[in-house]
């Protein structure tokens, strides 16, 4: 069979609060996120493995408190406009030094309302060079994502391939879990690359189909 290139049609996550996949693993995450006026110095940084729900728990948040929803991949300049707002900054760590520093200055004086920061590390382990910067860094709140567990990351596949507009049986997402890595990035990555493998060959979502796939066996 021919191979054919799949148009780019993918449907954007579903990031609502009713269908985020509640667990233990982010239950201490979750409980933080509530107590957004308990903060110390009104920020918190949120961590954990790609995968987890740390951008999901970002747009629940945002949405519940009208924050201002930035990204660290982006070329963030500080801005007034920033003020008495909440504010969360995706993908933390990639932020210029100087935004991060006055970002959480505006934080630590009251001159935003609350700063939410995500990323995969703790801030502590950041790699900065502004002594002032790694001091606050260090002593920012944080709470993290633990691991899933497997009931956990088969509710996660379902939504992955849900998010897809994809339904599949069961024993799909059985094999996955027992023959590939066991967290929710790389279970993300290999939905992503079977997706797209199977829209190529216009076949369907099956547990066969993935087998071949992970054999190398796809003809």
């Amino acid at each position: 069979m021919t191979a054919q290139i799949p148009l780019d049609l993918k449907l954007a996550p579903d990031y609502s609060a009713a269908s985020f996949l509640h667990s233990q693993s982010s239950a201490a995450v979750r409980a933080a996120l509530s107590q957004t006026d308990m903060w110390a110095n009104h920020a918190l940084a949120i961590t954990g493995a790609k995968g987890c729900g740390k951008t999901h728990l970002g747009h629940i948040w945002a949405s519940d408190m009208d924050a201002l929803c930035l990204s660290g991949a982006d070329d963030l300049e500080p801005d007034g406009a920033w003020r008495g707002r909440y504010i969360w900054i995706d993908d933390a760590a990639l932020a210029k030094e100087f935004t991060l520093f006055t970002v959480i200055n505006l934080a630590i004086t009251g001159e935003i309302k609350g700063l939410l920061l995500t990323d995969r590390a703790a801030p502590r382990t950041w790699p900065v060079q502004l002594p002032d910067l790694g001091s606050r860094l260090r002593n920012i709140q944080t709470a993290k994502i633990e691991e899933a567990d497997d009931e956990l990351l088969i509710a996660i596949m379902g939504k992955m391939f849900k998010d897809k507009g994809l339904k599949v049986k069961d024993d799909l997402i059985s094999f996955l879990l027992t023959n590939t890595e066991r967290s929710a990035g790389a279970l993300r990555a290999l939905i992503d690359d079977l997706d797209r493998e199977a829209a190529a060959r216009k076949t369907g979502m099956t547990r066969a189909f993935a087998a071949k796939y992970l054999q190398g066996k796809l003809l």
